[in-house]
């Protein structure tokens, strides 16, 4: 089954200002490769879906892996960025996504959470369209990201809605009917001398949590 759908078309070319915002976005290399290594090993029948896939990166990083994977995007700057350096993207809500129940196998939300006002509606789509025993990937600022100078501070982006606690990304990764849930912190360093900071904070007060949960049922 080919849940990949057409490329992203983009028909009205963004403003300058949105577009740099999406352009100069990047994730640490080292938790991006963790991730990789991660849904690696994952058992796969279908691609890849990084849903708020911003410009495209870590979708190429699978693919430099030789994993299949798609992204996904709400918003056409990001998604004309991410289409214009060659990646699969379906521009698409998190909410409603254009997929079967079912359909996937692994999902990644790499802090998306934090940007919505219905956080519990944008994961329960996502369980909708994993299959039993599919893997969610999730990341969300904690409550002490808002503390930090790298390798954000929290307001940084002025799009973002909430922090999150481990006990609340728990209950709302519970609540909407995931299983054996997993949460660590995680302060991933952009630069070489920030890794043993990031290291001892990971311990501490992260400036992330990283959760691994499973599709416990039969679907939303």
């Amino acid at each position: 089954m080919d849940v990949r759908g057409d490329a992203c078309s983009i028909a009205a070319q963004p403003s300058e200002a949105r577009r740099r915002y999406w352009q100069r976005l990047r994730e640490p290399p080292s938790l991006v490769e963790g991730d990789v290594r991660a849904i690696a090993r994952v058992r796969r029948r279908a691609p890849v879906f990084d849903v708020g896939c911003g410009n495209g990166g870590f979708v190429r990083a699978c693919r430099a892996r030789g994993i299949d994977a798609v992204g996904v995007e709400r918003f056409g700057a990001a998604a004309a960025v991410a289409a214009a350096r060659g990646i699969d993207v379906l521009q698409a809500a998190g909410e409603e996504l254009p997929l079967a129940r079912g359909a996937l196998d692994c999902v990644r939300l790499k802090e998306v959470l934090e940007h919505v006002q219905r956080p519990l509606d944008l994961v329960t789509e996502v369980r909708r369209v994993l299959r039993p025993g599919g893997v969610l990937l999730a990341y969300v600022p904690t409550q002490w990201s808002q503390l930090y100078p790298f390798p954000a501070n929290f307001y940084d982006d002025y799009t973002h809605v909430r922090a999150f606690s481990r006990i609340g990304l728990e209950r709302l990764l519970e609540d909407a009917g995931f299983a054996r849930i997993v949460v660590a912190g995680s302060t991933p360093p952009l630069r070489w001398w920030q890794r043993p900071v990031g290291a001892l904070l990971s311990r501490t007060l992260p400036f992330l949590w990283r959760a691994v949960a499973v599709n416990g049922g039969d679907g939303a």
